[in-house]
């Protein structure tokens, strides 16, 4: 990591306070979904005005994509439209909460779903990477419309870093009381974790994980592979323990198909990993790095097509790549 860059874990909260969400929930309650929605357009401003770290780190992204796609995505470098995307993103997560995303709302595009659903149908369980490009929530409201997609409803388990202290958790636990029950702290994962992971897929749940951040307690456990073209961390433990547990791998992106205050609609896009996750021990090391390999594809291809919606405000190609002994250095490009 170099001098004056953070760790994304060390990023201090946007919200020092939960009035501003207590506040949105407040006018949930009063005024229609649309009102909202345009609320959020000076919001955005005022936030991007205010916050001395969101715009430079949005422009490194933007200018790093554009580059990688030779001007082609995106057409016009603007963190004001990421940062409104940002905060229309809060506003669908608080509509998830509150039970207000319309199921008509989400298609899926017609890849993998429907294997995904069928080894749902016969009370398999699987293991989703997801990221935070796009609106990882919308994937988690999927338990709500369980019963629709496979006739059961399938309980969904959220492996994430959870501070007790950040604003926004303390306040879904307010929305939703059972917000805690659904989430792994992976600040606490071990082998009883792994154990824990492994029944829940045998009961047919789903496992969710991202896969674009790394560990805020292991930081030198990383694996080094490129990202626009320029070397970029992604966590090991995300990518190893899918091989400890032996279940498919699927991943999954959700997003906001048009910017829209009236009728938003929603995609969701889930692909199987070709990966054999059920691989000798031998064998496990470069198959971690072929899943981590794919996963960065399908970020790739994503940022393309949905470029201000990529909610990572840190310098992700930043780390000390000249410390041997803070990098787990498997290049996948290599494999």
């Amino acid at each position: 990591m170099k001098e004056n860059e953070l760790h994304w874990a060390d990023e201090k909260e946007a919200i020092k306070t939960n009035k501003p969400l207590k506040l949105l929930l407040t006018l949930f309650k009063i005024f229609p979904k649309p009102i909202i929605r345009l609320i959020t357009y000076p919001v955005a401003f005022f936030f991007l005005r205010h916050n001395e770290r969101i715009g430079p780190e949005s422009l490194v992204y933007q200018k790093n994509l554009q580059e990688f796609t030779n001007g082609q995505s995106p057409k016009k470098i603007s963190p004001y439209r990421q940062v409104l995307s940002f905060s229309l993103c809060i506003v669908e997560k608080m509509e998830g909460w509150l039970g207000k995303t319309k199921f008509s709302s989400i298609s899926y595009e017609d890849d993998d779903v429907g294997q995904l659903l069928n080894q749902l149908k016969q009370g398999q369980g699987a293991f989703l990477i997801t990221s935070h490009l796009g609106n990882m929530e919308l994937m988690r409201s999927l338990s709500d419309y369980n019963r629709q997609l496979v006739g059961r409803d399938v309980p969904v388990i959220v492996v994430m870093e959870v501070n007790p202290q950040e604003q926004f958790f303390n306040t879904l636990k307010e929305v939703n009381p059972k917000f805690s029950l659904n989430i792994i702290n992976s600040r606490e994962i071990g082998p009883d974790t792994i154990c824990t992971l492994e029944e829940e897929i045998e009961k047919g749940s789903l496992v969710i994980i991202a896969g674009d951040r790394t560990s805020a307690h292991a930081r030198d456990k990383f694996i080094t592979h490129h990202f626009f073209g320029k070397p970029a961390p992604f966590p090991y433990g995300t990518f190893l323990v899918p091989f400890l547990i032996k279940c498919p791998v699927y991943y999954m992106f959700g997003f906001r198909k048009k910017t829209t205050i009236w009728n938003p609609q929603y995609k969701i896009y889930i692909e199987k990993s070709k990966i054999n996750f059920e691989c000798s021990r031998a064998e496990r090391e470069e198959n971690i790095k072929k899943c981590c390999a794919e996963f960065a594809d399908k970020m790739e291809k994503f940022c393309k097509m949905y470029p201000y919606q990529w909610y990572n405000f840190y310098n992700f190609w930043n780390f000390d790549t000249k410390n041997p002994k803070s990098i787990e250095n498997l290049d996948a490009k290599e494999s």
